[in-house]
């Protein structure tokens, strides 16, 4: 159990540095009852990346995918993501290329609708972020091949995923304690236009670190 957490450990970086969550967190807790909505949010979120990668889990389980003796063609599935995202992050820098100097950042449309959203909109984007963000399926997926490294029973994956997720809630809870402190308020202004500002760098170095990430993984499973 101590070596598959300590594989899923470099996965948990996807989900805490992961800035769209937290853009969204901090757009939430700046609008009008932004304490309760910003929780909902984080709850939803939370609730979802631990159903994700328990579903993964179960997955490569029922594929025979669990154990030290993997097959063959779990080391080629860790490539082939590796080669995905490491395309997508060449794409991204290519399009980042190409954009004209000096020209500010647009804020995406969800994030400036964040402060009107109802109830089952938040609930909504909060799933969303959790399966449509690249970033944050490439650290499930990873925290989910780490798990299946180890011949563990089903309740000691459960509560490696649930560890896991907490972990990497970090960087989504922390605008919820910098709303708490005193003149959190600016913080939480100036913490939103750097990560809008950055986001898509960010987006970018992550991707292309955990590309890294499955590359070696699946290069290691076929030379080992």
């Amino acid at each position: 159990m101590g070596e598959a957490f300590a594989d899923m450990l470099p996965y948990t970086v996807g989900l805490i540095v992961s800035p769209f969550p937290v853009v969204a967190v901090i757009a939430l807790l700046i609008s009008a009852n932004g304490r309760a909505k910003a929780l909902l949010f984080e709850t939803t979120w939370l609730i979802m990346s631990w159903v994700v990668l328990v579903v993964l889990i179960m997955l490569l389980g029922a594929v025979g995918a669990t154990g030290h003796d993997r097959p063959i063609w779990v080391a080629w599935l860790a490539l082939v993501i590796g080669v995905l995202l490491l395309a997508m992050a060449f794409a991204g820098i290519r399009r980042a290329a190409h954009r004209r100097q000096g020209k500010a950042p647009e804020v995406p449309r969800w994030i400036a609708a964040m402060d009107t959203m109802t109830t089952p909109k938040i609930i909504g984007v909060a799933g969303l972020l959790t399966v449509a963000n690249p970033v944050n399926l490439a650290s499930l997926a990873g925290g989910a091949l780490a798990v299946a490294h180890e011949p563990l029973p089903l309740g000691r994956r459960l509560i490696l995923a649930a560890v896991f997720v907490v972990i990497g809630s970090i960087g989504v809870l922390a605008p919820y304690a910098t709303a708490l402190s005193a003149g959190g308020d600016r913080r939480l202004q100036r913490m939103r236009g750097w990560l809008v500002q950055h986001n898509g760098a960010l987006t970018l170095l992550l991707i292309l670190v955990f590309a890294l990430l499955f590359l070696a993984k699946g290069l290691r499973a076929l030379l080992s």
